[in-house]
């Protein structure tokens, strides 16, 4: 798997100094005093995280509702696709993934394909599954929804939930002595389902405490006293209230329902996550307020995975509470603007800063058929041109505006800087390749827009899986680059016309005066 270059960000005071265009602050992410700073970015690590937990496995059964059964009077799906994404802890391991940390994975899986899918799926992220139990009795827990016409028909659960068995449970608590030396912070990412026995729970807390290593928390069920003694909590409001056994009606109920936890679980603080709200930090000494910049909420599912990932990562990385939860918030607006459980990298996050912009439409090419998939389960066409688009001209903006009126989705390749000289030689590209994808982010009828380092959009055609493919009206005849993977699915080939008699290389040829 391609690595994204890792880009560290940190939180500077701003005390009346003033700032060129250069070096600027953004304003809109001030917290307490402190701003998001887009140049001292070195406070951020690629360290090892234990993810301990409940994993599963996402599935999605894609199709069209045409007819009813003669059998009964249900509705017959015709598949079109069947779409498998890493869900419970398995989610939080991919944020982490994403931003560039290491990962160790402490859980359990079954003797089954799912099982064998999830650790395959595990080494091609390069995350440490060693530490992953089998249990041939116990079933990789597999949430299918069968989704047509943009609704959930119904959803199958394949699981067992029970606490693991005795002899599962001490073989994992072997495991945690030889894998807690290993990392610099432990996730508990509970989802209920008996992995996370309170014996369990108690052995990592101990063992990391130990060794002065934080363990944070994504809480589940009423009970918050089986996670004493770690470091932070982040439950949402709803499961404030619950554990506290108080109704949340105001500032001042939010922060007695968390010095209520702080009592029951002795954690140096409970991060209460509140939605567009951001978040509330409650310590001994005081509570805290953490707006987070508005932004369009498309789907929130996944954000809390994205919010624990972050705060582990600077946490681990030595950064404060305070500012943890600040670049939290930032990738968790991210997440929340896109459809279904999303990852963030850390230059996606950059370009959020210095594009005053949570909602970027810049996705990296690991990351896009995860953002697509969610829109496939939505029943949604995607379209997919690309192209190096250098000296962006109204020929370009035709064949764009026609291919977007094709389908739902609309993903455009762009060649990278490197990819474009390689093809069209020294002295291109004439734009570079951050002004390229801003002109082509800024189109309101493009909806992603990827960047892709090699000389063909092969790979990137690979992970958008397009329904319909556009190329100009010059490749008819040709190999297109793709057309297999395309048409293998279902899909077909659109050749739009270009614009007659204005090219890039024309235009250079006119401003050279060679024409």
């Amino acid at each position: 798997m391609q690595r994204t270059a890792l880009v560290y960000l940190i939180l500077v005071s701003d005390r009346g100094r003033k700032f060129d265009k250069q070096s600027r602050l953004c304003e809109t992410l001030c917290t307490g005093g402190f701003v998001l700073s887009e140049n001292l970015i070195k406070s951020l690590k690629p360290v090892p995280i234990l993810v301990a937990g409940d994993i599963m496995v996402d599935e999605y059964i894609v199709g069209d509702v045409e007819r009813i059964s003669p059998e009964s009077p249900v509705p017959v799906v015709v598949a079109r696709d069947r779409l498998q994404g890493l869900g419970g802890a398995g989610n939080v391991v991919r944020n982490l993934v994403s931003m560039g940390g290491t990962v160790a994975l402490l859980s359990v899986v079954g003797n089954d394909n799912a099982g064998k899918w999830f650790r395959n799926h595990c080494e091609q992220m390069s995350v440490e599954s060693f530490w992953l139990k089998e249990d041939p009795s116990r079933p990789t827990t597999v949430k299918t929804r069968v989704v047509a016409r943009n609704q959930q028909l119904v959803r199958i659960d394949d699981e067992h939930v029970g606490r693991i068995s005795p002899e599962l449970e001490e073989a994992v608590i072997g495991d945690i002595n030889l894998v807690i030396p290993k990392v610099r912070a432990v996730i508990l990412s509970d989802y209920g389902k008996g992995f996370l026995t309170p014996k369990l729970v108690a052995a990592l807390i101990s063992g990391a405490a130990e060794r002065g290593i934080p363990v944070l928390v994504d809480p589940k069920g009423m009970d918050f006293s089986r996670y004493r003694g770690c470091a932070y909590l982040t439950p949402n409001i709803r499961e404030t209230a619950a554990a506290a056994g108080i109704e949340i009606r105001s500032g001042e109920s939010l922060v007695r329902a968390g010095k209520i936890l702080l009592e029951r679980t002795s954690a140096q603080g409970i991060v209460i996550t509140r939605g567009r709200d951001g978040a509330t930090l409650v310590t001994a000494e005081k509570a805290q307020d953490f707006p987070v910049k508005p932004v369009e909420i498309m789907d929130v599912t996944g954000a809390g995975d994205t919010m624990i990932a972050m705060l582990a990562l600077a946490v681990a990385s030595g950064l404060s509470i305070e500012n943890a939860i600040t670049l939290a918030n930032l990738a968790a607006s991210i997440v929340v603007a896109r459809f279904g459980a999303a990852s963030v990298t850390l230059q996606e996050m950059l370009d959020s800063v210095n594009d005053d912009s949570a909602d970027s439409k810049v996705i990296h090419i690991d990351n896009i058929a995860g953002v697509l998939n969610n829109r496939r389960i939505l029943g949604q066409t995607i379209v997919f041109t690309n192209g190096c688009f250098d000296l962006f001209h109204a020929g370009h903006l035709e064949i764009l505006r026609r291919a977007a009126a094709l389908g739902d989705v609309m993903v455009v390749g762009v060649n990278s800087d490197d990819s474009v000289m390689r093809l069209k030689g020294r002295g291109r590209p004439i734009t570079a390749e951050r002004n390229r994808v801003e002109i082509i982010s800024a189109l309101n009828f493009v909806d992603y827009v990827v960047v892709f380092e090699e000389d063909t959009p092969l790979r990137l055609i690979q992970a958008v899986r397009p329904d319909i493919l556009v190329k100009g009206a010059d490749w008819k005849g040709k190999e297109v680059v793709g057309e297999s993977i395309v048409k293998a699915r279902g899909g077909r080939i659109e050749f739009v016309n270009h614009v007659p008699g204005i090219s890039t290389s024309q235009l250079i040829k006119k401003i050279r005066g060679e024409s």
